[in-house]
């Protein structure tokens, strides 16, 4: 089959709609984070623990779960329909959330998101693959995987003076469903625009996929990703751990840095909200980019495990930086650390979605994206945001020792990503040679 020429407008426009899509699961997914103070209130007192429960595990059990069938469509089905299938859902499951007036009914309503969710990363990478060549490819993903310190930057600079607003106010009166809170109203409004996203997801073309073993235009059974994946173990094993680290000392931050501020250094959520806010969105963009431009720079100079050299490096400079950013003393020397922890940690992630491709066959691609959800963003998202409480509540015994928690947990994850990353380079070299054939 020919390959299909895409003009550059109709690729910035896919890319824009993936990321818009990305930066709406990330928005919904992270905006309980701003209310984390008035969900406890509200909800009968609830502990740090048991709030966290609902930030990580409620979401991720079938986030990381249903990624895998998730994966299995992907690889055989429309992909453009699953994500607008799945961008629906999650936004309903969102405004749902906003209804709930017990612990229980919160809890189950996350888990709602999550079976959205699991849906748009597999898809999604699996679709770029299909629309961009391998030089290019690490840029387009390095620009979509800026979505969560876009949405991480959003959720804060609006959700932190809306339920400033929304604290300061009477409960209001929403019809149909009567007085909420302030918290309530928050989901209600951040959920309801993902049904239009959805039904835009529906302009874009789904690609012909290239990369493949076969003619067939089938997806491979699980029985040939799970021996892929074993005869490729070390790599696999290497860049899992690697990501795991990265990735739960990421959600861990992202959880309670609002709490940290007003906590420890007495600021207002608005004021925590709209600062660090800033920094995510502008710095996580940059970052993220520049990590998929520096790649695809390398890459063109023939180094070919540029993708995870970036990310190791990435890795060192958030060793040092990470580490002090909860244990100075003056709050806007924190914020000043946050520049460049924002940075290296917006690198990575595009750069493990484009090494996962680099290395798949086109019948795999939505299953691997898959089976790094399950190994990894499952551990992460499950435990990143309540590693801190539970170090905060069971080892320091008090809710002013998030700083300690966070910082203990930095130089743990951070040691042990870059660690991996070193040890990992000359596997993916060989899994680049083994994958040769199919990638020309």
């Amino acid at each position: 089959m020919p390959e299909t020429r895409w003009s550059n407008l109709y690729l910035v426009y896919v890319v824009v709609m993936l990321t818009l899509a990305s930066t709406l699961s990330i928005i919904d997914r992270q905006i309980l984070n701003v209310m984390i103070g008035p969900v406890k209130r509200d909800l009968g007192g609830i502990s740090d623990t048991q709030v966290s429960l609902i930030m990580g595990f409620a979401f991720s059990l079938f986030y990381s779960f249903l990624a895998l069938p998730a994966g299995w469509i992907a690889d055989r089905y429309n992909r453009r329909n699953l994500m607008a299938a799945g961008i629906v859902g999650w936004s309903i499951m969102t405004a749902l959330c906003g209804m709930a007036s017990q612990y229980w009914q919160l809890f189950l309503a996350r888990m709602g998101v999550g079976v959205g969710e699991a849906t748009l990363g597999p898809a999604a990478t699996s679709t770029l693959s299909d629309y961009f060549s391998p030089e290019r490819l690490p840029l387009a993903v390095g620009i979509i995987s800026a979505a969560p310190f876009i949405g991480q930057g959003l959720a804060n600079i609006g959700g932190g003076p809306l339920i400033d607003y929304l604290e300061s106010v009477p409960n209001l009166t929403v019809p149909l469903i009567g007085q909420v809170y302030s918290w309530q109203m928050v989901f209600i409004l951040v959920g309801l625009p993902g049904v239009l996203l959805g039904a835009l997801m529906l302009t874009l073309r789904e690609p012909p996929r290239r990369g493949t073993l076969s003619v067939s235009s089938g997806g491979l059974p699980l029985s040939d990703l799970w021996r892929f994946i074993r005869q490729r173990g070390m790599f696999f094993g290497l860049i899992f751990l690697a990501y795991l680290g990265l990735a739960t000392q990421g959600w861990s931050l992202f959880s309670w840095i609002i709490e940290f501020y007003v906590r420890n250094h007495g600021w207002t959520r608005t004021q925590i909200g709209i600062n660090y806010g800033a920094i995510a969105m502008v710095v996580g963009i940059i970052g993220s980019v520049s990590g998929g431009l520096l790649a695809g720079r390398l890459l063109r100079s023939r180094v070919r495990d540029a993708t995870l050299r970036v990310a190791m490096l990435a890795s060192a400079v958030l060793l040092p930086t990470a580490v002090m950013l909860t244990l100075v003393d003056d709050p806007w020397l924190g914020l000043g650390l946050l520049v460049p922890v924002t940075f290296c940690m917006a690198m990575p992630n595009g750069l493990m979605l484009a090494t996962l491709q680099s290395v798949a066959p086109n019948e795999l691609r939505g299953q691997m994206v898959a089976v790094y959800l399950i190994a990894v963003n499952f551990l992460a998202y499950t435990f990143a945001p309540s590693l801190p409480a539970v170090l905060s509540d069971y080892v320091f015994a008090s809710e002013l020792a998030l700083g300690k928690s966070i910082s203990l947990l930095a130089a743990i994850n951070y040691s042990m990503a870059f660690l991996a990353l070193g040890f990992s380079l000359r596997y993916y070299r060989a899994a680049l040679d083994q994958t040769a054939e199919w990638n020309r």
